[in-house]
């Protein structure tokens, strides 16, 4: 991930500003490190840290800044500039609260409308050792509670690398998913579903 940063000519900025004279407040590293723990943090295991959520999956933001002070040194602004530039889009934070906008385990109710314009085919990475269920069962959310799909190959297999270092990517047809009554919504960069038939998807040769 790239730095994130503060200039008095060109405001918030990712990466370099373009006067050159910004301060860097977070390194692409810790960025990282720090977005990776937030990610879990208000998906999956807030109440492990004592956190309250509501139903609709909103934290105090006081409390989440407390945590991540202790953790890793961080204040408010630089945790505004990672919400800010999340390449997907993942957080969200309105009057003092803050919530991760999808991907969550826990039982919250983030409400999300179908997507307006629903790309022709779409992503998911996965191991491989996944293949053979996927196949006969189709994509199903697990610990999750919605399938997250990708829109790129690439982010697909960005995602897949989390479980294995050769991922296996499918390739999701939507129109197919439609037909079977299932709506695909889009959550920041990344699209989600109720569950993908075997017979929507098929295996990408990556070689």
């Amino acid at each position: 991930m790239k730095p994130l940063g503060v200039c008095k000519n060109c405001g918030d900025f990712e990466g370099m500003c373009k006067c050159g004279k910004g301060k860097i407040l977070i390194d692409g590293e810790k960025r990282e490190r720090i977005s990776k723990f937030l990610s879990g943090l208000l998906r999956h295991y807030p109440h492990s840290f004592g956190l309250k959520v509501d139903e609709f999956g909103w934290v105090d933001l006081k409390e989440v800044l407390k945590i991540l002070k202790e953790r890793y040194g961080v204040g408010r602004k630089v945790v505004e500039l990672i919400v800010k530039f999340d390449p997907k889009g993942r957080f969200e934070i309105k009057d003092g609260k803050i919530r991760a906008r999808y991907g969550h385990s826990i039982d919250v109710k983030v409400d999300w409308s179908e997507a307006e314009e629903i790309p022709e085919k779409l992503y998911h990475g996965t191991s491989p050792k996944n293949l053979e269920s996927i196949l006969k069962e189709g994509l199903k959310p697990m610990r999750r509670k919605e399938v997250h799909l990708s829109a790129t190959i690439e982010d697909a297999i960005e995602v897949g690398r989390r479980h294995h270092p050769q991922p296996v990517v499918l390739e999701i047809y939507t129109e197919c998913l439609i037909k079977h009554g299932l709506s695909v919504r889009k959550k920041g960069s990344v699209y989600t579903t109720d569950y993908v038939p075997p017979q929507c998807l098929k295996v990408l040769d990556m070689k």
